[in-house]
């Protein structure tokens, strides 16, 4: 057994630090001091809904794409199947 003792590093630090400000609240029920800022910081700006349905209406665009892809995709597929089946 290796008798070093383990340091963590700045970045697995911070990631700790983060875990353990959540942490004293996830039994009471309370928002964190930084998620409470949040909030607040959302609720006062005006910006803020229209910026998030831009961002909504983005993600909804690339998920359409995506899809379509992916419908082009299976009907190649469904043609090369009857045509392997035809073969046969």
């Amino acid at each position: 057994m290796s008798s070093e003792i383990h340091q963590p590093n700045d970045v697995q630090q911070a990631r700790w630090a983060k875990r353990d400000e959540l942490d004293k609240y996830a039994f009471a029920g309370v928002m964190s001091e930084s998620e409470q800022e949040l909030h607040v910081e959302r609720f006062l700006d005006k910006n803020y809904y229209h910026r998030h349905l831009a961002n909504v209406r983005a993600n909804k665009q690339k998920l359409l794409k995506d899809l379509e892809y992916l419908e082009q995709r299976e009907q190649l597929l469904l043609a090369e199947g009857a045509t392997k089946r035809a073969k046969t």
